[in-house]
């Protein structure tokens, strides 16, 4: 009994720890969405945390080191979001195509509030070039996956398109609705966005994306939820 007691105290301290460390970086993300770089400090990000500077600076030793985990924390979320959903042996190219548009835009990584936060960061990306090499990380990933599964299709459907400028295309698509989002948050359709993505792999890959319904005047009332209630800066 005491063997078990003595191997369970440490694992708790590492939960307990690690949980913190969540919450200090959600704090965090909700600080940069609502106020930007510039107005994000560890005493805000105590604060939205309700825990003291002091537990922060235990966990983090300064601004830029927690800037900087929050970042990998993003960048591994995603990258584990749409890999999950597309690395699926029973999956042909095409339904990892598919599948990797729906990942894209599920409100888990696609919502205003972790959107504004990777527009921060790429913004600051010039100046700081660790930003960089973490952004690249999640992107060319994305990139490398996309450019893949096109080739494949055209392989498979002997289609006259070049697979790069189809994954540039439907990459630029993505970006486009994910900006979108953050600009214009009221009048973003999640299931519009999505099927404009699928309407443009289906002109390149008629054979293999089957055409999006229009279903008109159609709401995505699950998916679009986060727009009013997961932000909680507007």
């Amino acid at each position: 009994m005491h063997q078990r007691n003595a191997g369970t105290a440490p694992t708790r301290r590492a939960e307990r720890k690690e949980a913190t460390r969540q919450q200090l970086i959600a704090a965090t993300i909700d600080c940069i969405a609502a106020s930007g770089f510039a107005e994000t400090t560890l005493s805000k990000v105590s604060e939205r945390a309700k825990v003291s500077r002091g537990l922060v600076n235990f966990h983090f030793e300064s601004k830029d080191q927690l800037l900087i985990e929050t970042l990998r924390h993003l960048t591994q979320e995603y990258l584990t979001f749409w890999r999950r959903a597309v690395e699926k042996p029973e999956y042909s190219p095409a339904q990892r195509l598919v599948a990797l548009i729906q990942a894209d835009f599920h409100p888990q990584v696609c919502n205003r509030k972790k959107i504004a936060v990777w527009y921060a960061f790429w913004g600051e990306a010039k100046s700081r070039p660790i930003y960089m090499a973490i952004s690249a990380k999640a992107d060319g990933a994305f990139a490398q996956m996309l450019e893949s599964l096109c080739t494949q299709i055209v392989l498979e459907g002997k289609y006259d398109v070049d697979p790069d400028l189809a994954a540039r295309g439907l990459r630029s698509l993505i970006d486009g609705q994910w900006l979108e989002l953050l600009l214009s948050p009221a009048s973003f359709d999640r299931e519009r966005s999505k099927r404009l993505c699928r309407l443009f792999a289906h002109q390149l890959f008629p054979k293999h994306i089957d055409r999006p319904s229009a279903e008109p005047g159609a709401t995505s009332t699950d998916d679009d939820s986060d727009r009013l209630q997961t932000e909680g800066d507007g």
